[in-house]
């Protein structure tokens, strides 16, 4: 058997309850704050398996939950070219207080899990589940799903192999490392370096929002990954 751990970093969009971080309303509604579509996946992928999805509650904008504390964007200046005014002036102190209010608890979280599985069966998979948008780089984003992994981590890249497999069965187009390449700063690959060498596996699903942004696209993806997901989770 190999546990399961869902996660979705970027699942919403709106900002903490009276935190004004001068964004227009249709910018804190697109990719530079969340992706859309995400979140269904996930969900229904919970709903499915019958287990918590940890997600995230704010914008990216707010904190990046897929971003370890120390990295520079963390707390970003500025997302997918958007400015962050209210980002752009914060004190050592501020920095470190929203870190510990909103993405320790996140990390902490998400990693008790897996380590919960881990000792439970002797390995986990963690399904990290984003969306892209293919605009920001049309002649090479014409695909619908993307298997983010590393390639040189056996076990992760068995069970992604499988994935992908699976998901062009399923008549999906779908790329191994794209959008972004499976080994940059992201809350698999931190909790990847930090558990080696246990049998876990961190792997990211990026939808295409020509897919996502439609609830029928997502219920798509989710009806496919699932099965997938349940191979993996029931395997002696």
């Amino acid at each position: 058997m190999i546990g399961v751990v869902l996660t979705c970093e970027h699942a919403s969009w709106p900002l903490p309850p009276g935190v004004d971080l001068g964004v227009a309303d249709d910018v804190l509604r697109g990719q530079a704050s969340w992706d859309p579509g995400a979140y269904a996946i996930a969900s229904a992928l919970g709903d499915g398996l019958g287990v918590h999805v940890h997600a995230g509650a704010f914008s990216r904008m707010w904190v990046d939950l897929n971003r370890p504390h120390h990295h520079p964007d963390v707390i970003p200046r500025v997302s997918y070219g958007e400015p962050v005014p209210g980002n752009a002036g914060l004190t050592a102190a501020e920095h470190a207080a929203r870190l510990a209010g909103f993405h320790t608890p996140y990390w902490d979280a998400v990693e008790r899990d897996v380590r919960g599985r881990l000792q439970s069966v002797g390995a986990c998979l963690h399904f990290s589940s984003h969306s892209f948008d293919p605009s920001l780089d049309p002649e090479r984003r014409q695909f619908d799903l993307g298997v983010l992994y590393d390639p040189t981590h056996p076990f992760e890249a068995a069970l992604a192999e499988e994935l992908l497999f699976g998901l062009r069965a399923a008549g999906f187009a779908v790329r191994a490392n794209q959008p972004y390449g499976g080994t940059g700063p992201a809350v698999c690959t931190e909790l990847r370096e930090r558990l080696r060498p246990a049998r876990y596996a961190g792997i990211e699903l990026e939808t295409s929002h020509a897919v996502s942004t439609d609830p029928a696209g997502c219920a798509r993806v989710a009806a496919a990954v699932l099965p997938l997901l349940e191979s993996i989770r029931d395997r002696a």
